[in-house]
């Protein structure tokens, strides 16, 4: 009996002492994964600062075709950033940044004389254009795709991501005056659009819209791909989209002013409003400097008489003819003393200097094709603008060393 209670004891023991290194074993695991999920301490929580280079493209109502997607490669401009990064989730980094980027579009860019369409008759006949810098400030949430929940110095090489955010932008679409053609005609220079209110905004007439704020909000959406340069640099390749809530980038939104609406603008001396409103029959493209009656001499040559009914499936009965006579007409234009009443629209001028009212070359023109209010070639569209910007970013980490805890 003695030797079985002891050797038992023994057994139990053993059994006890494994028991014990199980549970040890168990409750170190908990607390183990208790510590990867929840200890996301400050040191990896670390910040950078950076900043980036790239292009931007603008999509809107002067864009080469008319759909959502349609920019001109030709008028790729710069974009330039800063940025500071704060990690607050092994997924997750917060970007403030400050941005300055160029939008630019021009109606003369959209014709191709060689196989013309409608619609590329229509936005070349409209030949307006503009310029325009943004400066934004953004805040951003950057989602990727590994954790880096282990410290900055063991984060992936390679991580995709995709961003999130809401930015405030200023800007000021601007466009350059009409080519002089003839002696005593104004310099061709930079104007400001907005003050001009080129659809009537300043005209207080019914049914005008309203002026457009030059203060934005935007939101940035996009994705990139971040790689470990070094171990304390990230080098980023992002794409990103600006999605706008005005419709003002270029400008350019809703129709052209009517006769009341050009007529108020005249008693209020804004002579320059009229003039950058309605380019369709200037002889230039403004900011190109290129003469437009040479393409479309080759538009209304494009199409011979009897083909000039189905230019394009998207003209209504009442316009297929349309397109194909404003380019003839526009072609045989010499100056302006002498068009013909019914084919452009020239009601008004007035004098650059009182003083001298006899004198030609001292008179203002202002001239536009007929019919563009109820015409296949409107002024806008419905859609609002933004624009895409794409951009490589480098960053660099900063270390953030924890204090050790004090000897007791």
């Amino acid at each position: 009996m003695v030797v079985l209670l002891l050797g038992s004891s023994t057994v139990f023991g053993q059994f006890g002492r494994a028991a014990k290194r199980a549970a040890l074993k168990t409750r170190n695991k908990q607390i183990s994964r208790f510590t990867v999920r929840t200890d996301f301490s400050k040191s990896k929580k670390y910040i950078s600062f950076g900043g980036g280079a790239g292009i931007s493209n603008y999509f809107g109502d002067l864009a080469p075709n008319n759909t959502r997607t349609s920019t001109n490669m030709g008028y790729t401009r710069t974009y330039m950033t800063g940025y500071y990064l704060q990690r607050v989730h092994p997924n997750v980094t917060i970007r403030a940044a400050v941005s300055w980027m160029q939008l630019r579009g021009d109606d003369y860019s959209v014709l191709s004389a060689s196989s013309p369409d409608g619609g590329d008759l229509g936005r070349f006949r409209r030949n307006l254009s503009f310029r325009n810098n943004i400066f934004e400030t953004s805040a951003v949430g950057i989602f990727e795709l590994f954790p880096t929940d282990r410290g900055y110095l063991r984060r992936t090489f390679v991580n995709p991501y995709a961003l999130l955010g809401l930015s405030v932008f200023t800007h000021n679409p601007s466009t350059k005056t009409p080519v002089p053609t003839k002696p005593g005609d104004p310099k061709s220079e930079w104007v400001n659009l907005r003050p001009l209110g080129t659809e009537g905004q300043f005209t207080g007439v019914a049914g005008t819209p309203k002026p457009y704020s030059l203060l934005q909000l935007g939101v940035p959406i996009g994705l990139g791909v971040r790689y470990r340069l070094l171990d304390k640099w990230d080098l980023s390749l992002e794409l990103g989209y600006r999605f706008v809530f005005t419709d003002y980038i270029d400008d350019v939104s809703g129709k052209y002013p009517s006769e009341e609406v050009y007529q108020e603008m005249y008693n209020q001396g804004n002579y320059a409003g009229i003039s950058m409103s309605n380019r369709s029959a200037e002889l230039y493209a403004a900011v190109e400097v290129q003469r437009r009656t040479d393409a479309l001499k080759v538009i209304a040559r494009a199409f011979p008489v009897k083909d000039r009914a189905s230019i394009s499936g998207r003209l209504d009965e009442k316009n297929k003819e349309y397109f194909v006579q404003d380019a003839e007409k526009i072609a045989a234009i010499v100056d302006p003393q002498v068009y013909s009443a019914k084919d452009v629209n020239y009601h008004r001028y007035y004098l650059a200097d009182e003083s001298k009212p006899d004198e030609p070359s001292n008179r203002r023109y202002w001239t536009r094709l007929n019919g563009d209010e109820s015409g296949a070639a409107p002024r806008g569209n419905k859609r609002r603008d933004y624009w895409l910007v794409t951009a490589l970013h480098l960053s660099y980490i900063l270390e953030i060393k924890q204090k050790p805890p004090k000897f007791r």
